[in-house]
């Protein structure tokens, strides 16, 4: 099996998805640990330019040292995605954008994003805000945990968990990630192939970092900057990503909005994006074998029109 730290989810699709004729600049608005940029920098279809993105500088640092071949071709930026179109001032042929978080965070970071690792409740990508993981288990009452655990991580077993969450740190306060894993596998016994921490987990992370509002940012912003014919490739987790992306992608096809009963129309919408992939692109059944994080990855890419 190879190797997680450096796993790059869907390399090849991302690849064979960009328009070789239009190279001029990519952006990868979601950089991690570079492995897409990487990847493309590699190929024929590497650009004359690429702007990279990411809000955690400690990946940003990691990844300009795995990139510096290429380091007079690439521009880095430290700030979030949602911000795209004030971060970047250009217009650009492709963006691709991957939701994932990175194994670099989750296994080396020590900021409480693994249930398997004990280290701090944080969460944050961005060290200089003030919201933590730990901050939300510890202060927040059991009806504001069990709604977040249920809108952002959609686990059944919500009220369970957020009631022993204040139960316990009504005796000690909770500290670590390993404590609250501790803490969610005494109720929360669902048999899935899932840990049992895994949409806690995800809910907090989401809440921490603001992590829907910031897509549906980005997503409103991204065809602001992508030239006629630009590709926007988005790769996504689970489901509240995907379903955010799929219904962007479909009202931006659409022309019209006008109600069915209206015989002409009458809005001003405009389509500003046609969708290549009608269904979602998945990993290959030897990337999930060889890396079980894919498992979940859905891939839509649209062009800008």
């Amino acid at each position: 099996m190879t190797s997680s730290y450096h796993y790059t989810v869907m390399r090849q699709e991302v690849i064979d998805n960009l328009d070789s004729k239009n190279a001029n600049t990519y952006v990868d608005a979601t950089l991690g640990m570079g492995g897409h940029t990487l990847a493309i920098m590699e190929s024929p279809k590497r650009p004359k330019k690429m702007i990279c993105i990411d809000l955690d500088g400690e990946s940003l640092n990691h990844a300009q040292t795995r990139l510096k071949q290429y380091s007079k071709r690439i521009q880095y930026i430290q700030g979030s995605f949602g911000d795209i179109d004030s971060l970047v001032k250009e217009k650009v042929d492709a963006i691709i954008v991957d939701l994932g978080i990175s194994s670099y965070q989750l296994l080396h970071s020590k900021r409480g994003f693994s249930f398997n690792e004990d280290s701090s409740l944080d969460m944050r990508m961005n060290q200089d805000q003030k919201l933590t993981a730990h901050k939300i288990i510890n202060s927040y009452n059991a009806k504001e945990l069990s709604e977040l655990i249920k809108n952002f991580g959609e686990e059944k077993n919500h009220f369970k968990i957020a009631s022993e969450i204040v139960r316990q740190r009504s005796k000690e306060e909770i500290r670590t990630s390993l404590d609250l894993s501790r803490i969610i596998e005494r109720v929360n016994k669902n048999k899935t192939r899932i840990n049992p921490s895994t949409r806690t987990f995800q809910a907090l992370r989401i809440a921490v970092n603001n992590e829907l509002s910031t897509l549906k940012e980005f997503l409103e912003k991204s065809l602001k900057i992508l030239k006629t014919g630009g590709r926007l490739i988005v790769i996504s987790f689970h489901s509240l990503e995907d379903r955010l992306v799929k219904q962007f992608f479909k009202y931006s096809e659409t022309e019209c909005i006008c109600p069915p009963s209206i015989m002409i129309c009458e809005c001003t919408k405009k389509q500003t994006l046609k969708i290549l992939t009608k269904k979602p692109l998945v990993p290959s059944k030897e990337e999930v074998l060889d890396n079980a994080r894919s498992r979940s990855a859905k891939m839509r890419i649209g062009v800008a029109i």
